[in-house]
């Protein structure tokens, strides 16, 4: 038997992630935050991202990253400022509860891993992230 293509095993793994992320956001009371915001949230450097370096991250189009921050903003998990480096320019910055929801996505993130590495074992899951990581490191910007 052949063994599976490694495309539909990510894109499986994927929307297995999303739909953890879709139960357990609500009940840790974020209900008003999907996992698409996710990527955002996470995203945020501590002093403040700029729009292009979150899409270019996500590896999605300015347009769409900008429609979740504008959900983002408009519900309470970020706020945009003027750039420390640059004052024409606009950062995206976490505001405590958008801290809070960042915090609670890791520790979801941390408790996947966890029952991962159960399965699978500690170290064949290091593998898993080292192979993971050198296949995305130069995947070039959208």
């Amino acid at each position: 038997m052949a063994s599976p293509q490694i495309a539909p095993l990510i894109m499986r793994l994927h929307a297995a992630l999303a739909e953890v992320l879709h139960e357990r956001l609500p009940q840790a009371g974020f209900s008003d935050i999907r996992p698409t915001h996710c990527q955002v949230l996470r995203g945020v450097e501590p002093g403040g991202s700029r729009l292009t370096d979150l899409a270019a991250t996500a590896r999605m189009t300015k347009q769409s990253m900008g429609a979740l921050v504008d959900h983002l903003e408009e519900v309470g998990y970020v706020e945009r400022v003027h750039d420390s480096l640059d004052g024409r320019v606009k950062a995206i910055r976490l505001t405590p509860r958008g801290r809070q929801a960042a915090e609670t996505i890791a520790a979801i993130g941390t408790q996947i891993e966890t029952a991962w590495a159960d399965k699978i074992g500690h170290r064949s899951l290091e593998q898993l992230r080292e192979a993971l990581a050198a296949i995305t490191l130069d995947l070039p910007e959208r």
